[in-house]
């Protein structure tokens, strides 16, 4: 019989088979005495915890007819996205959905999320998230979006007092995004929050589609091992990568190299004497130059390794020593701005500052400058998010840009 108040095609969080109740494999791979497979972790980042198990539902039904507080709809940045998921919510809240979407809404950036009612839904309201576009050359930039749209939809359910989450897989193959790569930010994200603010919630429902279930039920035992064999386990089959405290993919500010005396840099055990590098056995018709075999420095910006050669070798050397006294440079910049901004008696220590750190600083500058001291060009400077924006402030004769700063501004996004 079904409780009273509840249609017969309503689904509630208590029916649903807990993460717990699935069956533990026993059985796994002994890589203790394999070869040169050293584990990734000696103590498991994600320990056993049963109270963490139960929290975790795993449904591979339609979405729109489970009873809980929120379900959360994986949509496009109009909010009007045809996928069979999306469209069953649509259909079962009926047409008051799309009117105050239209009226209240409008859109949705992508990583962020928006809160609708659910009107004909048996939940109370709906999460509205759009999930990245995934392209190789911007793979940080997608990773981060995908982890603020878990995030987000988790932080705002909380925000809401919202105990029961039906939650699908935000990232979609629509949108290029690998299915297991996208499972393991999702996997730690969730397991980051609950950990956190495991208090605040009752349930969370993993709503799979049955193309999803299989590398769900693989990498679940990673993130909620349910024995202290799965936790052994995922000591060696978790990536050396498993995010922050949130779960976010870590990208180490690059650390600003302070030389005390540069020229010795220049001149000391680390000079590179070219006359002795370049005898007369160099065949130019073997050198990397004559076979195009790429530019150096996009290989360095980009994390690519060099082919094997003398004379590159040398110049990358050369380069690095630059690319030292420039650093020094903008040091000494630094330290007299500070100076400037600086309390009396304050001491500020180069090693404090990162990229990041001195980009701030600069903004701050700026402003200083053109509000107390230059009013009558603050209309003309302006502050982009990347160099990708740069053209929509001036044309492009102005400037070209070469490709690899654009890449290398996309992948690391200093500023």
């Amino acid at each position: 019989m079904e409780p009273l108040g509840v249609a017969p095609d309503v689904v509630e969080t208590g029916a649903l088979k807990k993460w717990s109740d699935f069956p533990v494999q026993h059985r796994f791979t002994d890589y203790s005495n394999s070869i040169g497979e050293p584990t990734h972790h000696t103590i498991s980042p994600f320990p056993c915890q049963p109270t963490l198990n139960n929290k975790l539902a795993l449904w591979t039904g339609d979405i729109s007819i489970l009873q809980v507080d929120a379900v959360v709809n994986s949509t496009n940045e109009t909010m009007d996205d045809n996928s069979p998921m999306c469209q069953r919510i649509f259909v079962r809240a009926g047409s008051a959905l799309k009117m105050e979407i239209f009226n209240e809404i409008k859109e949705c950036k992508t990583g962020e999320v928006r809160v609708t009612q659910a009107h004909g839904l048996p939940a109370r309201f709906i999460i509205h998230t759009v999930g990245p576009v995934y392209n190789v050359k911007y793979q940080t930039a997608a990773q981060n979006t995908l982890h603020c749209c878990y995030r987000n939809v988790l932080q705002k359910a909380r925000e809401l007092g919202l105990r029961t989450i039906a939650l699908p897989v935000i990232n979609s193959v629509r949108r290029n995004y690998p299915p297991d790569a996208g499972a393991h930010i999702a996997l730690r994200t969730i397991r980051r929050f609950l950990e956190q603010y495991g208090d605040s919630v009752t349930c969370i429902v993993l709503v799979l589609e049955p193309c999803d279930l299989g590398i769900y039920e693989v990498l679940l035992p990673l993130y909620f091992p349910r024995n202290l064999a799965e936790q052994d386990n995922a000591c060696w089959q978790l990536p050396n990568d498993i995010g922050g405290t949130d779960g976010e993919p870590l990208l180490p500010d690059r650390q600003i190299r302070i030389i005390d005396n540069p020229q010795h840099a220049l001149h000391g055990d680390e000079s590179v004497e070219l006359s002795a590098q370049l005898e007369t056995s160099v065949n130019i018709g073997e050198h990397a130059f004559a076979q195009m075999q790429g530019d150096l420095d996009r290989q360095r910006l980009l994390g690519e390794r060099p082919p094997a050669d003398p004379l590159a070798d040398i110049m990358l050397k050369q380069m690095q020593q630059k690319e030292r006294l420039d650093e020094v440079r903008v040091m000494r910049l630094l330290s007299g701005v500070l100076h400037v901004f600086a309390k009396p008696g304050t001491l500020f220590s180069s090693s404090q500052f990162t990229l990041r750190d001195m980009a701030s600083i600069f903004k701050m500058m700026t402003w200083w400058f053109t509000t107390f001291m230059a009013p009558a060009i603050k209309q003309k400077v302006h502050n982009l998010p990347g160099v990708e924006y740069l053209y929509e402030v001036m044309s492009p004769e102005q400037l070209e840009i070469p490709a690899y700063i654009t890449e290398y501004d996309m992948t690391v996004k200093i500023l």
